[in-house]
């Protein structure tokens, strides 16, 4: 950032983000706007009932703490899958054992959690169960690439 930011979240604009080919989709609320981001962000996300955020992925080199505002989710992780609630707060640190997955666990409730996140100049996120590698970054246009399999 260059510069204090000070706003609402009822001003802040929605974003629908999409993945798995778009049979999934979620909502993202950047606190701090993505052009302004240089070491940190974060963001207000929202999953609908039978949805879930990012597919399982992990960081190289970014970390990542969600807070559960509101919902139940179910979380994959590196060491399986764990049921988290408001209150909770869930830290993945950098590399195979931060991989992570939240998912809707509620039939009728939204899922809202807020994802602060460090913002390496450039990372590589793993996605093991597409088999692919996302390379990413401030000065970096966004690539999805197939890594072989072994």
């Amino acid at each position: 950032m260059k510069d204090l930011i000070i706003g609402s979240v009822d001003n802040i604009e929605t974003v629908v983000i999409e993945n798995n080919m778009g049979k999934n989709h979620f909502f993202a609320k950047p606190v701090i706007p993505w052009e302004h981001v240089d070491e940190c962000s974060a963001a207000i996300i929202e999953v609908p009932v039978g949805k879930y955020s990012y597919s399982y992925h992990w960081h190289e080199r970014s970390e990542e703490v969600f807070y559960i505002v509101s919902g139940i989710g179910k979380l994959r992780c590196f060491y399986g899958e764990k049921d988290v609630k408001a209150g909770d707060m869930l830290c993945f640190p950098a590399g195979e054992k931060g991989a992570h997955s939240l998912a809707n666990a509620s039939d009728t409730e939204l899922l809202v959690y807020i994802d602060f996140a460090t913002n390496p100049r450039t990372d590589i996120a793993i996605l093991p169960d597409t088999n692919q590698v996302m390379i990413y970054g401030k000065h970096v246009q966004s690539t999805m690439l197939d890594m072989p399999l072994e």
